[in-house]
């Protein structure tokens, strides 16, 4: 039996930021919890859902704010995105988790296909980054057909994308599941979704996470974003040089006026 379309499946926490050093990282502080109403979690039987929760982070100094787009269909195993929804939110705080398709579509035969795709600004920021951790696909397919993981294994305690565990373990199911990008040390977002569904047999899963991580100049700085891979490595250098450059100036300076000051004494000196 269907349980009502009210049944919440994607829960987003959000952080509020306070103020930091620029090029710094930001502290969270508080935090206020939002789940918009969607289809994965209402075991859907041999039916078909489609949730996709797109977030975009902006992440300052002196706090933060988000946008997000929720996407949730239902439908038939074979065509799950016949009835869609669609709904954006914008928050006055950044995201930090989401949440989703866990226990969803416990019936034979049955399509699940879910993502999650987060951008994170940093506006004046620098936090660096590292390759984003994952723990996907433990105790999945044992006894199924297809088992597609990228990376796998991935079996991270505390992971930040946590998804397919425990999932497809019906006879003739199809898992497919992949995880990329970055993680920040300004804020970290964990995703958790497609654990423990899609167990029944000939179960159709299909579930993605992707977190990428920006930097953005501040006001007086350059115009353009760049992308975390390249200004992370550069920050550092750039701050060195700059700094190089601006204490060569100072000491150029000193030394004209110095200088100047000596030839004056000396001019007087003389003249007397």
């Amino acid at each position: 039996m269907r349980r009502p379309l009210s049944f919440l499946c994607t829960g987003i926490v959000a952080l509020a930021m306070m103020t930091a050093a620029s090029f710094g990282t930001a502290t969270p502080t508080a935090a206020a919890t939002i789940a918009p109403t969607t289809t994965c979690n209402n075991a859907l039987g041999n039916g078909g859902a489609v949730c996709e929760v797109t977030v975009v982070n902006t992440i300052t100094p002196t706090g933060g704010s988000a946008v997000v787009t929720v996407r949730e269909c239902t439908g038939s195993a074979g065509v799950p995105a016949t009835k869609c929804t669609n709904k954006t939110t914008p928050l006055s705080q950044p995201v930090t988790a989401v949440t989703q398709c866990d226990g969803s579509i416990s019936g034979g035969g049955g399509t699940l296909l879910c993502s999650v795709f987060v951008t994170n600004n940093f506006v004046g920021l620098g936090p660096s980054v590292t390759a984003v951790t994952v723990n996907q696909c433990v105790g999945s397919v044992t006894t199924g057909t297809v088992k597609k993981c990228s990376p796998f294994p991935a079996t991270t305690t505390g992971a930040t994308i946590t998804q397919c565990n425990g999932s497809g373990n019906g006879g003739g199911t199809s898992l497919t599941c992949t995880a990329t990008g970055t993680q920040s040390s300004g804020l970290v977002v964990r995703i958790n979704q497609c654990n423990g569904s899609a167990n029944g047999g000939g179960t159709r899963t299909v579930c993605s996470a992707r977190i990428l991580n920006n930097v953005i100049a501040g006001p007086g700085g350059p115009t353009a974003g760049i992308p975390n891979a390249s200004i992370h490595s550069q920050l550092p250098a750039q701050r060195g040089i700059t700094n190089a450059v601006l204490l060569g100036a100072l000491v150029l300076l000193l030394g004209i006026s110095l200088t100047s000051v000596v030839k004056r004494f000396a001019t007087r000196s003389s003249i007397r």
